[in-house]
């Protein structure tokens, strides 16, 4: 029959071994949640990696496909710019030819062109507007008038400008106000109008307070010297 001493012996060697055993048994479950938070850091690491990745990658994209959009676009724009100024130059060249460069370039763009700077809706447009006195065998002929409530628009029209033109401008002006005398309290400007102007003759028509119209880089006809003239 088994002794109380080695029954007490033997159940105390038992628990001391089921103490190891769940010390290892904690430090085994704590070695392998630490792996696995381990391995969880690690695959969300790479999930986040992979997600910047991704992004600068598509904002990479992106980035380009903009880059390629906007290069199109400003080819295309500078395309159509250029092909308008040739059309324009060609348009200018033949109305000259043909004479009618006041009908088809000039009088549709006096309108905008008063409207714009001037801040005036013309009442009245005139195209051609002629004088005759036959008492005194006078005939003249005015490129284009607009006329707005406190001013009145002369637009002289010349394909081939040239330095004697201005004085004759100027002296044509008088005469206008003398055959129609309904305007003479209204303030005159006075616009000559080409296709395109030399620097230095802008600079002519500014010293004689007369604005230059033609066409801005063979694009829109527009005032070249409107902050130089004093009217």
């Amino acid at each position: 029959m088994e002794r109380l001493e080695d029954r007490v012996e033997r159940l105390e060697k038992l628990g001391e071994l089921l103490v190891r055993e769940m010390l290892d048994f904690k430090l085994w479950a704590s070695r392998m949640i630490a792996e696995g938070e381990r391995r969880l850091e690690e695959y969300r690491r790479e999930v986040d990696r992979q997600i910047k990745e991704y992004k600068e990658e598509t904002d990479r994209k992106i980035a380009e496909y903009r880059a390629e959009t906007d290069r199109q676009i400003r080819e295309h724009k500078e395309e159509t710019r250029n092909q308008i100024r040739e059309n324009n130059k060609r348009w200018g060249e033949l109305a000259n030819k043909l004479g009618t460069i006041v009908e088809d370039i000039i009088y549709p763009a006096f309108r905008p062109v008063v409207r714009k700077y001037f801040g005036c809706e013309p009442e009245k447009t005139y195209m051609r507007l002629e004088y005759t006195n036959r008492q005194k065998d006078i005939y003249e002929e005015f490129d284009a008038v607009a006329v707005c409530e406190d001013k009145v628009f002369l637009l002289e029209v010349k394909s081939t400008p040239r330095e004697k033109h201005i004085e004759e401008f100027k002296e044509k002006a008088k005469r206008f106000l003398e055959y129609f005398p309904e305007f003479t309290g209204k303030k005159l400007i006075l616009i000559m109008a080409s296709l395109s102007f030399n620097e230095g003759f802008v600079k002519q028509l500014s010293k004689a307070n007369i604005y230059a119209m033609a066409y801005r880089e063979w694009e829109y006809m527009d005032i070249l010297n409107f902050e130089e003239v004093n009217v």
